[in-house]
């Protein structure tokens, strides 16, 4: 019986085993990796219970205060335990000594600290996690200091890209993704976020390349796939982008509603007026916003009379009678109270802001380790 089996038979049983404090710090182990905090704090209780002075078992408990981000708490049992030598309570040390702005005593340990492989471990470590907490100007400035005493660290340099994507230094940022592809070049997310930055330099052609490359190393990965279809719109290769939303919807029906707006865009900018206006019409969706619709004739009334998704719907029906108007033009009638918009003649451009798309998928392709 493994180990994980012993400790879920106690609970289903009700009954008390022994672990000896290695076994528990292995279960706390293995449920921080799993992300299962109420195991983690059941079994840190049941360490605690069996081997109330074993070291191991109290750091972790100082990381249980940080889950909870009691980090005074945490702070006051670090220096209760007052083992500075241990890298990982050390670690913790430095975290809630930044997380509480008590930035001059962390940094005063950094400083007495050995410039070797436990400090740029502790960097490495460091600055992702205060980046997860919001700290984010002071894991910049740590990571552009960390970059100069170990300039090698694959790690550090991940973590200067994202800084400086974060704070807008796009060329900076390019600069230092091309390094992590020519040290790595079969990494595709170094790929994606060198296309991703492309695409926010405007630099369509060549984020579509970069696209191409991520998908050849994985070729079902969902963010690279929507990213490279809005670059193909952006590049107004408007046949290609419809080519790629409509494969992206074959096997992605959970992002339907994130595709379809641009996609009614790209049938719009490629002419294919009858399937723009099919798919604004089902964007829009209810019978009662299209029925108003047909009292007003201009933009500028419609926006006037529609509650707070004014704007999105608004600029929807502005699409769709212009979708309309051309479907009239060209003997191919839609239904009929969309024929009241005559006197719209022109179509502003509508497109999805580039942050609308990337936001989330900084996130998720960033700290890639």
């Amino acid at each position: 019986m493994t180990l994980l089996e012993r400790y879920k038979e106690m609970h289903e049983k009700g009954t008390e085993a022994y672990f000896d404090a290695d076994e528990i710090i292995q279960l706390l182990e293995y449920f921080e990796d799993e992300n299962d905090f109420d195991e983690f704090i059941r079994a840190l209780e049941l360490g605690l219970k069996l081997h109330p002075e074993n070291i191991g078992i109290k750091i972790k408990e100082c990381k249980a205060y940080i889950y909870r981000e009691k980090y005074a708490e945490a702070l006051e049992r670090i220096k209760s335990i007052g083992d500075d030598d241990d890298p990982e309570l050390l670690l913790l040390k430095m975290q809630c000594l930044y997380v509480m702005d008590l930035h001059h005593e962390a940094d005063a340990l950094l400083e007495q600290h050995p410039v070797d492989e436990e400090l740029r471990m502790i960097y490495e470590d460091l600055t992702p996690l205060l980046s997860e907490v919001g700290k984010n100007e002071e894991a910049s400035r740590l990571v552009k200091h960390a970059i100069q005493l170990f300039p090698d660290s694959i790690v550090l340099k991940e973590e200067l890209c994202y800084h400086e994507e974060m704070t807008g230094n796009l060329q900076q940022a390019l600069q230092i993704c091309r390094e992590l592809i020519d040290i790595n070049p079969y990494n595709a997310d170094y790929w994606y976020i060198q296309g991703r930055l492309l695409s926010n330099l405007g630099q369509y052609e060549e984020a579509i390349h970069s696209f191409d490359f991520a998908l050849t190393c994985n070729e079902d990965d969902v963010e690279v796939r929507l990213l490279r279809a809005y670059c193909l719109f952006m590049n107004e290769n408007y046949e290609k982008a419809i080519e790629a939303y409509l494969d992206l919807l074959s096997d992605k029906k959970d992002i339907t509603d994130h595709i379809e707006p641009i996609l009614a865009e790209c049938y719009l900018k490629a002419d294919d007026f009858k399937r723009a206006y099919t798919l604004f019409n089902k964007l829009l969706g209810k019978s009662e916003i299209l029925s108003q619709v047909a009292r007003y004739k201009t933009n500028h009334h419609i926006s006037s009379q529609m509650d707070q998704r004014s704007d999105k719907v608004a600029e929807y029906i502005y699409k769709m009678f212009f979708a309309a108007q051309k479907m009239q033009e060209n003997e191919q009638p839609p239904d009929t109270y969309f024929l009241h918009a005559q006197d719209i003649r022109l179509q502003k451009p509508f497109l999805l802001p580039p942050d609308e798309l990337s936001a989330e998928f900084v996130k998720n392709k960033h700290h890639l380790n």
